[in-house]
């Protein structure tokens, strides 16, 4: 645990020097495929330049995460959706057979429409576009 917080620190930490913050982002890169490749992801699935996890393992994770999110909480046109879609276009750059046919966005909105149903209770949330949709104009 000590060391995700030491690595989370260094993280947050950009410096001033253009030489010395390359060599933080390297270093920042490197530890996170060491943390990859401890955690079982093959090296094919990890992009070198950054060290983050591409796998289709990775991407079901973000995907349903996203899907409970908005499931729970709906979606708004300034929050959720602009980031949503933010990262699916990540995932859609780097691995575009796994976002090939695959809609989040409606996949998310299925799963409100039936929780809220669920609860017997209208939701509640005004920004909500899924239930509170904007008029046309």
């Amino acid at each position: 645990m000590r060391a995700n917080l030491l690595l989370m620190h260094y993280a947050r930490s950009p410096l001033d020097c253009a030489a010395c913050e390359a060599d933080r982002l390297t270093s920042m890169a490197d530890a996170r495929i060491a943390i990859c490749l401890a955690a079982g992801v093959s090296m094919d699935d990890i992009d070198p330049a950054c060290g983050y996890n591409y796998s289709r393992r990775s991407y079901d994770r973000v995907r349903d995460s996203w899907i409970d999110l908005i499931r729970q909480h709906g979606a708004s046109e300034f929050h959720e959706l602009p980031d949503l879609e933010e990262i699916r276009a990540s995932w859609a750059e780097k691995r575009p057979e796994f976002v090939e046919g695959d809609d989040w966005v409606t996949e998310a909105f299925d799963a409100h429409k039936e929780f809220i149903a669920s609860l017997g209770r209208p939701c509640r949330r005004t920004s909500c576009v899924i239930h509170f949709p904007a008029p046309a104009l």
